[in-house]
């Protein structure tokens, strides 16, 4: 996978900075994700990590510095590369009142490519009830479903925000063990965002980056 510059970075920023009113959230922060790393972005909770991942996803208007994604300057919304993106939040906003599979038929129509047979597969693997309301889901289940809708296009960019938080103990050995890192296996580059070292100790292959500045 090349950046649309043939740059060898999938995420880059410079001088990355995010302020609410006079609090600083986040620091001037330089970052260097390479293709094809899976990379540990990690810090406390509060340090700030959240912060740069909704600013990379153009969900935050950035206070300075420069970003980039896949190459392209994120100004705002990443509308000119968000098919190339996947993205799971903290929080998962799925709606609720919908289905499983009707959650994924929507996503189907978002994409402009869309792996039908990843998605049955996936299903199947992380045992999702397409039947199923998304309210009657579990945390871990929950889980599931947005890591599943985050690489059903086949994204070249995967990031992830605490995938993890607030999954009982026992689900969250199987969530690393199997589930993350089935997914991550098929994304080229993914950047793993946890307060806790140990779970990006399981993934992250390559570089690991340290405590974003408060």
């Amino acid at each position: 996978m090349n950046a649309t510059n043939g740059s060898t970075w999938a995420i880059e920023t410079t001088n990355l900075t995010r302020r609410y009113g006079d609090r600083l959230a986040v620091d001037g922060l330089d970052l260097r994700v390479r293709e094809g790393s899976v990379y540990g972005f990690i810090g406390p909770n509060g340090a700030g990590k959240s912060t740069t991942i909704k600013m990379l996803m153009g969900l935050l208007r950035k206070s300075g510095g420069s970003a980039r994604l896949l190459g392209c300057e994120v100004q705002g919304k990443i509308e000119p590369i968000k098919q190339r993106v996947g993205y799971v939040p903290e929080l998962h906003h799925i709606h609720r009142w919908m289905r499983v599979g009707e959650v994924i038929a929507f996503c189907r129509g978002v994409f402009d490519e869309f792996n039908d047979r990843l998605a049955q597969e996936l299903l199947d693997r992380f045992g999702l009830d397409p039947r199923k309301k998304v309210k009657h889901l579990s945390k871990g289940m929950l889980a599931k479903l947005a890591l599943l809708l985050a690489v059903v296009h086949e994204p070249e960019l995967l990031i992830l925000d605490e995938p993890t938080s607030g999954l009982d103990p026992l689900i969250r050995e199987e969530f690393l063990d199997g589930v993350l890192r089935s997914v991550c296996e098929r994304a080229p580059t993914v950047l793993f965002s946890s307060h806790t070292l140990t779970d990006v100790q399981r993934l992250a292959r390559f570089e690991q980056l340290p405590f974003v500045n408060n």
